[in-house]
């Protein structure tokens, strides 16, 4: 059975605990690298000036993060089957659990991954009230 690496769990305790839950869940059955969870405002800023991400300010800002970087391991970032394959191994743990979230694969959730137009395949973000 897969396990977290140091670097994944550090991340990860930066995280809400629905995503510690989730991604605990996850990590039992496919194996995957928390890449980031907490993100301080300076390196959002960072960011959003690079074009890596659209927002000033957004869920990996806020402490605990109600956003995880997560990528299937071994990353290979020119496989982007195997993230969006990896993408709806999370979004069905996810409703399994009664977990709302969002994937940067396929934003407006509608399951047609042809209509984005900013792909962040390793994003996995909180929904719902409580979290807007």
């Amino acid at each position: 059975m897969p396990s977290f690496s140091e670097y994944s769990l550090r991340n990860l305790e930066t995280c809400d605990a629905l995503l510690v839950a989730l991604f605990t869940e996850v990590i039992k059955h496919y194996d995957c690298r928390v890449l980031e969870g907490f993100r301080s405002e300076t390196l959002q800023l960072s960011l959003y000036e690079s074009g890596a991400t659209r927002v000033k300010f957004g869920k990996h800002n806020y402490y605990p993060s109600q956003a995880a970087d997560v990528a299937p391991y071994p990353i290979r970032w020119n496989d982007t089957e195997r993230f969006y394959m990896f993408g709806g191994y999370v979004l069905g743990c996810a409703d399994q659990m009664g977990i709302g979230i969002r994937w940067g694969g396929d934003w407006d959730g509608d399951t047609q991954v042809q209509d984005q137009n900013f792909m962040d395949l390793v994003h996995f973000e909180l929904t719902g009230a409580e979290f807007v």
